[in-house]
């Protein structure tokens, strides 16, 4: 039953939130990630949604809209630069665009943790917080990282 609900409200609703998505962050990629945080919220809470169409519209609309606000008030905080462009702007020396170009091909879990600590300055429980992982998590994270990428650097 809440599948089959949630399915008709999908099939019926997602141009309309589309759209509207769109309208706010004029990006696509941005529309497509409310539509999908709005009916994500939907099927959680579909058992307190009316079964009233203009209801449910209505709340998903409302729902949508704090999803772009949010969205837009943590990039209106943030200034993006990709990793290449940052290691030119820094002028890192050669060892340290090595050192950087050897981080980008290990694993996530433990690039990120790495670039955290020793790029960033962010000490371990200020990336645990970050990650919302432990921060025996985040040591062994680190531990096994440095491992990985001194055999990377090794390997070049």
């Amino acid at each position: 039953m809440k599948e089959k609900l949630f399915d008709d409200v999908y099939n019926s609703y997602y141009n309309d939130v589309y759209r509207l998505a769109y309208s706010y962050v004029l990006n696509n990629q941005d529309a497509e990630d409310i539509v999908q945080k709005t009916f994500l919220k939907l099927y959680k809470n579909i058992h307190k949604i009316h079964k009233s169409n203009n209801d449910i519209k209505k709340w998903l609309f409302r729902v949508a809209i704090n999803e772009c606000k949010d969205l837009l008030r943590f990039l209106k905080t943030k200034t993006f630069v990709s990793l290449n462009e940052e290691i030119t702007k820094n002028g890192y020396n050669n060892k340290n665009n090595s050192l950087m170009l050897a981080l980008m091909n290990i694993q996530k879990n433990y690039r990120i943790p790495l670039f955290l600590y020793y790029f960033e300055g962010y000490n371990i429980n200020e990336i645990s917080k970050i990650m919302k992982k432990s921060e025996s998590s985040i040591k062994m994270s680190l531990s096994r990282g440095r491992e990985k990428l001194k055999k990377e650097m090794e390997e070049k």
